[in-house]
Formats: C-alpha cells, structure tokens, sequence
C-alpha cells in the first residue's frame, strides 16, 4: 500500500543499513505487513518473498508490476534505491510514495535533483509526479551523526526509532485518509443520482439530518440561481457537508445571502 524510498547519491553512505533497520524496527514494533526491496544485491541477508534485492536486473516495466503487485499485498514496502544515480533508479523513484535522502550535505543535491526532474519532465512524463516527492515535508534530510563526523551515514537507535516512528505515523495517515476519501467519493456519486428536484429527500434518505439536508439543498439552489453549473455547486459544496454542522452551514449560508444583498445594493 505504501513505498518508502530511501537514498543517497553519494556511495557507501550506509542507506542499505538504515532501510534495513527502519524494516526490521516495523516488523518489530508494528503489527504491519512490511516487505523490502533492494535496488542492488544483498550480501548478508536471507531474500524471500518479502525481502528481495537485485532489482535492477528488472526491466522497468517489471519493476513496477513488481511493486503494484506488493502494494497489494503489503501494507509497507521499504525500498533501497542507494547507488550511483542511475537512469533506473530516477525512472523508479517517481512511484515512491515518500522518499529520503539521506545525509544532510545533500540538501542542495535534493535541490538539483528537483531542477534536473523538472526539465525532465518536459521530455518523459513518467517523472511528473515525483516533483511533489522533492518538496515540503516530502523530502526529509536525514542528518549524520554530530559527534561522530565519519565518511559515510552513521545511525543510532534512537534515529531508527524517529524515523521508524515517522514511517508509520505517515502510513497510518495515508490509510486513514485513503477510506475517508474513498467512503466520501462513494457517497458523492449516490447524491450525483439523486435527481434535482428531491435533493433533500434523497440525503435524508442517505443518512442526512432532514433540517441539515433541506438546508443544503437551498444552498445548492442558491449557487445554482447566481449562475453556477448544478454537478460544480454539489462538488464546491459536497465537503460542508461532510464536514459541517448545521449551524456552521447556517452561517455560511447567511453570510452569503447577506453578502448578495449588499452588491446588489451598490
């Protein structure tokens, strides 16, 4: 369900290491399904089913079948992208769903690799969506060790629980906000049935307080008199009422109509 890339441009940076231990502390620490995936060869662990390294010898295509296939089956996947930037890496990176860089003297790579991704894009739109994984708090600069300032990542436990803690804390999120979005997208479409006319029956109908539906649909109504598409006026105001009580509506509502007779008082 969730892919978490971890990488490094610079080698030997001890990225394998740290995605390992961030694995090994879900598998610990949460009853999640967690899986891994090396983007080069793992000399010490056991591959299995849910721990398979080598996944540079696939072809693109199978590449990402291979990880459609594990999201389904997988709540978190853990991939190692550390090696040199390679055009496979840079073509796989886009279907993270979060990534880190690792290092904090790679804050301005970070920042380059967003520059180079964006002029990319012009040519390979495969890369798009990776834009959004190198801004705000979709990028994490994973810093080293103060007091240990060695070539290479160096790691305590104490990181590896942060960003363990971090790691799942976004995929709780993730899954939390996917059934609320889903739940809402299937409601929506039922009130898109509803014909015009008995809106309100027809969210009563749905579960809806009666006053709060009759309410909603004047609201409708009112955007739709002041020249609105009906389907955009629903959409525009769909989240109010999932969201909303009936005083807060109320209020909008009012504020609207109070700010109508005053336009047209000018």
């Amino acid at each position: 369900m969730y892919l978490v890339g971890f990488y490094s441009p610079k080698a030997k940076s001890g990225v394998t290491e740290l995605a390992l231990s961030i694995y090994n502390w879900l598998k610990l620490n949460t009853n999640t399904a967690a899986a891994f995936i090396s983007y080069g060869k793992l000399e010490k662990e056991e591959t299995s089913n849910e721990l398979i390294h080598e996944f540079s010898k696939l072809s693109l295509t199978e590449q990402k079948r291979k990880v459609k296939l594990m999201k389904n089956e997988y709540d978190i996947i853990i991939y190692d992208a550390s090696s040199q930037l390679s055009e496979g890496v840079l073509k796989l990176l886009p279907i993270v769903d979060r990534l880190f860089v690792v290092g904090e003297e790679h804050t301005d790579f970070a920042v380059k690799l967003q520059k180079i991704i964006q002029f990319d894009k012009i040519f390979d739109k495969s890369v798009k969506n990776f834009i959004t994984h190198l801004r705000g708090s979709k990028t994490f600069i994973i810093r080293e060790n103060k007091e240990d300032r060695v070539i290479g990542f160096n790691y305590s436990k104490n990181e590896t629980n942060t960003i363990g803690q971090m790691v799942y804390t976004d995929y709780v999120t993730r899954y939390l906000e996917e059934k609320f979005i889903e739940k809402n997208i299937k409601i929506f479409k039922k009130i898109l049935r509803i014909p015009k006319k008995d809106l309100y029956k027809g969210l009563h109908e749905l579960g809806i307080d009666f006053e709060k539906a009759l309410l909603f649909h004047e609201y409708v109504f009112l955007r739709e008199a002041l020249g609105q598409d009906y389907q955009e006026a629903l959409e525009n105001l769909f989240p109010l009422l999932i969201n909303s009580t009936y005083k807060e509506i109320f209020e909008k509502f009012q504020n609207e109509i109070n700010f109508i007779k005053k336009v047209k008082l000018l």
